[in-house]
């Protein structure tokens, strides 16, 4: 017989006929395929019964030519010991073949179980796979891939007779306290939590997914505008109910809501998605804690989606390189004439090679997160350029360069800065560098650890539009600036409004007792000037004084 051969991974062995095998030819049917035997050719029985027959044939044919009585009987012994042995042999290996027949039915029965085991896991392990392409894993809420299908599904089937579906977003307010004061542990459970809150009140086909950070979504199913709103207040009353228990610690949790109608043939996916989000963002503007519902006429959604247009422009710009710098005079009120202070002021020319004035992209590029990248290619571009125009200039000059909260906050600036300084060998007490009253109260911490390191090298700090806050006196004592600039609101009319006479008054005479130098913005007469000379102010900046040239033309002011 051939040698058996097993399976990989189950020792079965593989059925092979056995052509010569005497069992098979003579209607052994069970074993006609030797489908169990395991025997070498030399041991197997069918190959020795054709040898063992023909030694009984060959003896039970003696008898024709044997005539002595003793041979007889010894060839009688003889075939009848064959015939024995022949049934011996048979019988032996029968049994052997039928309990290898057992012991591969039992195989068998393994085989199937394990098969049927191997499906349920296959089965399983495929049904936790689109689980999970499906479900947000730690909410078990629908995930943004999964919710833009369904959202992209009902868009399609929205008619103009049916009520059509309303798309919320919603962004919690006070996420990120929880997260830094208890760590991601408490800020997993409160998503988890808030999930919860969510589902409860949504109708039969409502749709609650999480896409993101602490970002949800909702679909109102075959809702008006009018409906949804009512269904997102009661939402907005339950979060704000809602109380937040981690380790002794209660929080309160706030949320802002941005809702667009899905109607038929409205936009596409992505647009309505937009839509929704700046609604949300438009609420957070707001106030926080409240709803704004996108319209096609909504000036608010307007203005943040020509914003987000600025941004491409913006990165384009700064690839291109066509920013420049500009600067204007600061003039001391001691000595009018000699100008050492120079504010740097930030132009971009379009693609036409215009100037385009500040407010068209400062608020989008503050809004979006591009201000550092603009910080930073202010600070290199004058850096570099800082001993080219002190020669031409043949005098020591000091510049003021903007900074803003985000670039207070970003933990890379200061090593950023102080590279550059090093690089170029730019005097650290020639750059004075001017920080707004909102980013610097808004970011307190960083701001006053950012001023304290580089007024320690010796540069020098400025608070710019000081006044128009809410707390300026309350946190000035806090930060440790060089000089105030007087928010230009407050200047502009000095000499004919006598409240912004005595605002600006009094900001001079606490800011001199606090040995801190005033600077006045917006001078734009000689009438401004002389008031501002009459109360001490220590110096001024606007048109009367001097208007913004390019930097590279400073030599001529």
């Amino acid at each position: 017989m051939s040698a058996p051969k097993t399976d990989r991974f189950f020792d079965v062995i593989e059925p092979a006929v056995n052509r010569n095998c005497l069992l098979a030819r003579n209607g052994f049917k069970p074993y006609a395929r030797c489908d169990h035997c395991d025997l070498t050719a030399q041991s197997c029985m069918g190959m020795q019964s054709t040898g063992s027959i023909f030694v009984i044939s060959f003896l039970a044919a003696l008898f024709l030519f044997i005539d002595d009585p003793f041979w007889i009987k010894v060839n009688i012994i003889l075939v009848v010991g064959m015939l024995f042995w022949l049934g011996y042999r048979i019988m032996l290996h029968t049994d052997m073949l039928a309990d290898t027949s057992e012991k591969n039915r039992q195989l068998s029965e393994q085989l199937g179980l394990y098969n049927l085991s191997l499906e349920t896991e296959v089965n399983r392990r495929t049904f936790q796979l689109r689980k999970m392409a499906t479900q947000d894993g730690l909410t078990g809420l629908m995930n943004r891939q999964a919710f833009e299908q369904v959202l992209t599904k009902m868009m399609q089937q929205t008619s103009e007779e049916t009520p059509g579906h309303v798309l919320c977003f919603i962004d919690l307010d006070q996420f990120k306290i929880v997260n830094d004061t208890c760590g991601h542990v408490a800020g997993d459970e409160l998503l988890r939590q808030i999930a919860m809150l969510l589902k409860e009140g949504m109708g039969e086909h409502d749709i609650v997914a999480r896409l993101g950070g602490d970002e949800f979504a909702i679909i109102y199913a075959d809702a008006t505008p009018e409906s949804a709103e009512k269904q997102a207040q009661r939402l907005l009353q339950r979060i704000g109910a809602f109380r937040f228990l981690w380790e002794g610690k209660m929080f309160r949790i706030g949320a802002s809501i941005g809702m667009v109608a899905v109607e038929k043939g409205c936009c596409t996916l992505s647009v309505l998605l937009a839509r929704a989000d700046t609604a949300c963002y438009a609420a957070k503007e707001q106030g926080r804690n409240r709803i704004h519902i996108a319209t096609e006429d909504d000036s608010v959604i307007r203005l943040r989606h020509e914003q987000m247009q600025w941004i491409g422009r913006i990165e384009l710009a700064l690839e291109e390189e066509r920013f420049a710098l500009f600067v204007q005079p600061i003039v001391a009120l001691s000595d009018p004439g000699a100008v050492v202070h120079y504010e740097v002021l930030l132009r971009m020319r379009s693609f036409e090679n215009k100037l385009l004035a500040p407010m068209a992209f400062i608020p989008a590029a503050e809004r979006f997160g591009k201000m550092v990248d603009m910080d930073r290619w202010v600070i290199e571009t004058l850096f570099a350029s800082f001993y080219d125009v002190r020669r031409q200039l043949r005098k020591n000059v000091r510049f003021n360069i903007n900074l803003s909260g985000l670039s207070l906050n970003d933990e890379t600036m200061a090593g950023f800065i102080q590279e550059c300084f090093e690089q170029y060998a730019v005097p650290y007490e020639a750059i004075t560098f001017e920080v707004t009253e909102t980013a610097a109260i808004g970011n307190i911490k960083s701001a006053k650890a950012f001023i304290e390191h580089f007024r320690l090298l010796g540069c020098r700090f400025a608070l710019d539009d000081f006044g128009c806050g809410l707390s300026s006196f309350a946190y000035l004592q806090n930060l440790p600036v060089d000089y105030l600039k007087i928010d230009g609101s407050f200047v502009m009319d000095i000499d004919s409004n006598e409240v912004n006479l005595a605002m600006v008054d009094a900001i001079n005479k606490i800011g001199h007792v606090m040995g801190i130098k005033t600077v006045c913005e917006c001078v734009e007469n000689a009438s401004v000037m002389e008031t501002l000379i009459s109360i001490g102010v220590d110096f001024v900046q606007g048109y009367h004084v001097g208007r913004p040239q390019p930097l590279n033309a400073l030599h001529g002011i």
